[in-house]
């Protein structure tokens, strides 16, 4: 079996040439901005020509790889990383799926980039910490006079707005303008990179998704990586944090158990009493406090230093420091223990060392203790320090904005190559082969549309090298050996029909060989019968009878009209005056013997399609539309059509044809007969439909051994 399509794999390299090209072009753009301080990025040239090339993947790849390359040389960079596959996503839409023009196409494009990438860099600038605003920005914006904050983020998002408008603008014009200089087989060569088939336009991998149901495979596929990458990522996230947690928890304990063994060691135990009396004015009070900042501050977790006298009604502080925003007591004043603090009031109370760590009762702030000695070795006070840990929860948040920033970027790229590779390797070919077996299914059995959909079914061309190929190239056996196989039913069915049909003539010929005045009657009235049909289906009558079956059938089996007289006297066929009334009786009969004759054979072969017409034909052939024929009295429409068709033929044939005693009348003398019989004889439709085709009746008249005009 042999296929259109090949799979070629060298555009993949000028696709990579291409996008690394982008990526230099991104940072050297970026650093020529920057050094000539041009009020633009300049950094997604590169992103923008690519997509056009390739596609959305490449263009996210080429985004997130300069992102992560100028992040080194500007920090903070990589946290824009989302805005840039956007972009690239919007680029994809513009040049691929978009239905509007191209001018359309442009102003979408910078609008809609343009207002993303000033909000969003807005927002990241303002909730991630330590990033420095662009100079020019800051310039712009102080331009105008606002101390409201709201005010002042409406007025940095209306000039980033404006920034990024004429940025998007450069950006997209060049990467126009790049594109073009790629000639049009390359660039056709490189969109077609990823096809494991033939490629499809657009509009072709909307019609075949349009045989998809609501539980199509690309929407299975689409829940699944993005369900499994979303989870994934929580997790991870989640596994972090909750590390990090326990890591900051245990390493801010050892810090709070060192500053205060730190902080004891500066204390002397003996002047507690002196610091209690005279409190700052004490000698070396300010000195104590200086050395308890600088621990302080040499700190990470500890918030808050200080030394106080457990009472037995409370404590007493003696020196307090904290950062910035941390409260303080007043120094000198005895505080009732805390209720939170109960289970270690009595350890203080009775001047007891604590070994472990100390919460409150949320467990929002962590606490360590280390007594100070006086010379005599007694517990006289207590270093003790703060950590809170909603500082923690605080640095959660942060974390989770900076890793969905960073992150997001790639997340966006993974699934998207997820849907891209699955869309080439399993959604497309099996769309494509649905739809080419639907096809061939709705052939109905038309060799020429199964021969058509065969070979639409063979340019497809599917070479993902997997079980999808090995069931591509097992439908394309099966449906060239079912259009054989058809073809060759179709050649056994006409011969069976001919023979069928010859065997017919063959028996209504010795039928009528009976009656040496009706020779060529067979020949004739089977004719008539096909021009009649012919005649009612032009006119469009009874058509939901005459379907082209219904019509071969009738055709078929004209012939067997007369099968009855096969049991009627020679000497009665073949008199040549005219019959008495017993010989006229037994004459009606052959339309009984008929009936009967071919209700046996439909009995027999268990087949009552053209038998069954057949049998109409022979048992009421000779009814009339008035009711007044025989052998029933039938009349109007419920005589059936075949036979009303046949009684019509035969009369024609027997008015035109020398029969025995009869005087055989030319055309224009049967036809006037025929008229006036119309209504009463015969189905007015049927004369009707006669009457418009009298140039086919001269033709089979033509081809006879008698011509009467």
């Amino acid at each position: 079996m042999s296929f259109h399509y090949t799979k070629r794999n060298y555009s993949k390299y000028y696709l990579i040439i291409f996008s690394v090209a982008g990526i230099l072009l991104n940072v050297c753009l970026n650093y020529l901005a920057l050094k000539m301080d041009i009020p633009m990025y300049l950094d997604t040239v590169g992103t923008i020509f690519v997509t056009f090339l390739g596609g959305v993947l490449p263009g996210i790849i080429v985004s997130l790889i300069t992102s992560m390359l100028l992040n080194i040389f500007s920090p903070g960079y990589l946290y824009y990383s989302l805005i840039t596959v956007i972009i690239a996503i919007l680029a994809g839409w513009c040049v691929r799926y978009s239905k509007s023009s191209k001018v359309l196409r442009f102003f979408y494009f910078i609008l809609a980039s343009s207002l993303i990438c000033s909000v969003v860099g807005i927002f990241i600038q303002i909730y991630i910490s330590g990033l420095p605003m662009e100079s020019h920005v800051e310039a712009l914006a102080q331009l105008v006079n606002t101390t409201d904050e709201k005010s002042y983020t409406l007025v940095l998002i209306l000039v980033v707005f404006l920034l990024n408008l004429i940025d998007k603008g450069v950006a997209f014009l060049l990467a126009i303008f790049l594109f073009a200089l790629v000639p049009k087989n390359t660039r056709t060569y490189i969109a077609n990179y990823g096809w494991k088939q033939k490629p499809l336009t657009i509009q072709e991998i909307r019609e075949t998704r349009n045989i998809s149901t609501n539980k199509a495979i690309h929407k299975k596929i689409i829940f699944i990586l993005s369900t499994t990458i979303c989870l994934l990522s929580i997790i991870m996230i989640w596994i972090s944090i909750t590390f990090y947690y326990e890591d900051c928890k245990e390493e801010y304990s050892d810090e709070a158990f060192a500053i205060v063994e730190s902080a004891a060691s500066i204390l002397d135990g003996d002047e507690i009493y002196e610091y209690v009396k005279w409190g700052d004015k004490a000698k070396g009070y300010h000195d104590v406090e200086n050395q308890m900042n600088m621990l302080l501050n040499n700190t990470q977790g500890v918030v808050k230093l200080s030394f106080f006298i457990p009472e037995q009604n409370g404590f007493l502080y003696l020196f307090q420091v904290g950062k910035e925003g941390v409260t303080l007591s007043d120094n000198g004043i005895i505080i009732p223990y805390y209720d939170e603090f109960s289970k270690y009031n009595d350890y203080f109370k009775n001047k007891e060392v604590i070994h472990e760590i100390m919460f409150n009762r949320d467990k929002s702030v962590m606490f360590a203790s280390y007594p100070v000695r006086n010379s005599n070795g007694e517990i006289v006070c207590y270093a003790i320090s703060d950590v809170y840990m909603s500082f923690l929860s605080e640095y959660a948040r942060d974390y989770l904005i900076k890793i969905f920033l960073c992150f997001s970027g790639f997340v966006v790229m993974i699934l998207i190559f997820g849907f891209t590779q699955a869309g080439y390797e399993l959604v497309i070919p099996i769309n494509c082969i649905t739809k080419a077996a639907c096809e061939f299914l709705d052939s109905h059995g038309d060799q020429n549309a199964l021969d058509e959909n065969v070979r639409k079914t063979r340019s497809i061309g599917i070479c993902t090298g997997d079980e999808v190929e090995q069931l591509y190239r097992t439908i394309c056996q099966m449906e060239s050996e079912m259009a054989e196989y058809v073809r060759d039913l179709r050649h056994f069915a006409d011969t069976t029909r001919k023979t069928q049909t010859g065997l017919i003539i063959t028996l209504a010929g010795i039928v009528e060989s009976r009656d040496i005045n009706s020779t060529y009657h067979v020949h004739n009235t089977a004719a008539y019968v096909r021009i009649i049909l012919n005649g009612l289906k032009k006119k469009g009558y009874y058509s939901e009878k005459l379907s082209d079956e219904y019509m071969e059938e009738v055709e078929m089996s004209a012939p067997l009209h007369d099968i009855g007289k096969i049991q009627i006297s020679d000497s009665i066929i073949n008199k040549r005056d005219e019959l008495t009334n017993e010989e006229e009786e037994i004459y009606k009969l052959h339309t009984v013997y008929g009936r009967r004759i071919m209700e046996k054979a439909i009995a027999i072969v268990n087949d009552d399609t053209y038998l069954k017409e057949a049998r109409n034909m022979a048992a009421y052939h000779h009814e009339r539309w008035d009711g007044k024929g025989f052998p029933d009295g039938l009349h109007g429409e419920v005589i059936p059509l075949s036979a009303r068709v046949m009684g019509l033929a035969n009369e024609l044939d027997e008015l035109i044809s020398p029969r025995g005693f009869k005087i055989s009348c030319t055309l224009d003398e049967a036809i006037e007969i025929i008229k006036s019989e119309s209504g009463k004889k015969f189905d007015p439709k049927c004369v009707d439909a006669l009457l418009e085709c009298i140039s086919d009746v001269k033709t089979v008249i033509n081809n006879s051994n008698f011509r009467r005009y």
